[in-house]
């Protein structure tokens, strides 16, 4: 089986050589590893592949193709560093064998703390795929600890093999110079990189404020929390005028706020503050992805309240939720200053977890608070919500 070591351009991918191999392994974008290189990234993810005679390679290729599959059918095998970011590395698998090519995706933690992180992530998304549905989420194949041997120590990694999501993107605000303004852009490295309109960007963020809601638990008000535009935690797909939506993360599934699980009213309670909290949120980015934070225009509200209350009715046990009709009747009643008081014990968490999103969100709530009473007061309950 021979392997080949590619970096993702989107100019095209290029081979490494030797001398580029040679370089630091870099554990966050500004971090260089103490004795790792790239190379030794590179057969570390190798090493995994081939370990057991192939196994969780040839497991996941199984999985995915849906027949069995021998080591001795696989030809070839390309690893093609994705990217490098402050916790995780990201590397897509591209497999040639008897079915075609295959492409997989290693998820790579090596510090202490991100291998829990992965792990912790690898148990959270598996839980909610049998729980919930899988149909937003990659599947995963195998978690695998990996004990590498370089030149100058030992190093453990944890690397994940799942489904790499063929013609799926990352996607950020960046800055449109024909508008001025902050527009999304998908990161389409074979198509080119492109600006997406209002209606495709409102659409975008329906799928993500729907899939985020089809998570929530009403009976325990746990939800996917935290979660961030700027750390890339969803991807998008454009097929003409359809737009696609994935989930590829989950750092955590918890109650938003501590509220008694007995108390009846607590139901409510936990559901607005979980709809402030996705109608904020759902807004909040970062330039082009490592810039400073950005803020999605008015249209975001429309989406994520016309998300929230399709996902409500998808729910296999709709007598957990507060009845859609009289929860939009409660919303209706209040006023843009009774939304402003709601988001106060939420501002306590913001002002905990990012000092500059904190600042863009005081600079932001009055306007915020106002769209959200417009878009709320206005909407209607179509009869399949």
């Amino acid at each position: 089986m021979h392997c080949r070591f590619l970096l993702s351009d989107p100019h095209g991918d290029i081979e490494l050589s030797p001398e580029f191999l040679d370089q630091p392994f870099l554990l966050s974008p500004t971090e260089k590893h103490p004795f790792l290189s790239l190379g030794d990234y590179f057969k570390a993810i190798r090493q995994m592949l081939l370990q057991d005679n192939g196994h969780a390679l040839v497991t996941a290729l199984s999985a995915n193709l849906k027949q069995q599959i021998e080591p001795a059918d696989i030809t070839e095998v390309r690893i093609r560093s994705e990217k490098h970011g402050a916790f995780y590395h990201i590397a897509c698998i591209a497999v040639a064998g008897p079915a075609g090519p295959v492409n997989l995706a290693v998820t790579t933690g090596l510090s202490d703390q991100a291998k829990n992180c992965l792990a912790h992530e690898f148990d959270i998304l598996g839980d909610l795929a049998a729980r919930f549905t899988a149909e937003f989420l990659p599947q995963f194949y195998s978690k695998n600890y990996v004990v590498y041997q370089s030149n100058a120590a030992t190093a453990e990694f944890l690397m994940v093999l799942g489904e790499w999501l063929d013609d799926y993107h990352e996607w950020h605000l960046g800055r449109n110079q024909a508008t001025g303004g902050p527009k999304i852009q998908l990161w389409d490295y074979q198509k080119g990189y492109c600006f997406l309109s209002e209606q495709e960007s409102g659409e975008l963020l329906r799928h993500v404020s729907y899939i985020l809601t089809c998570y929530y638990d009403p009976d325990s008000f746990c939800q996917i929390y935290p979660w961030h535009h700027g750390a890339g935690d969803f991807v998008a797909g454009r097929d003409g005028d359809s737009i696609r939506v994935k989930l590829i993360t989950a750092r955590n599934y918890i109650p938003l706020i501590d509220l008694p699980q007995e108390d009846e009213s607590s139901r409510l309670v936990a559901i607005i503050n979980y709809l402030l909290n996705l109608t904020l949120r759902l807004r909040l980015d970062k330039l082009d992805g490592i810039g400073p934070p950005a803020w999605m225009e008015d249209f975001a509200v429309q989406a994520s309240v016309k998300g929230f209350f399709e996902a409500l009715s998808r729910h296999e046990t709709p007598q957990g939720f507060i009845d859609p009709v009289y929860l939009l009747e409660i919303l209706q009643a209040f006023d843009p200053q009774e939304y402003l008081a709601m988001y106060q014990p939420l501002l306590d968490i913001y002002a905990q977890e990012n000092a500059d999103d904190f600042a863009l969100i005081l600079d932001e709530l009055p306007a915020h608070v106002n769209q959200q009473h417009r878009v709320v007061k206005g909407y209607r309950l179509k009869a399949e919500d």
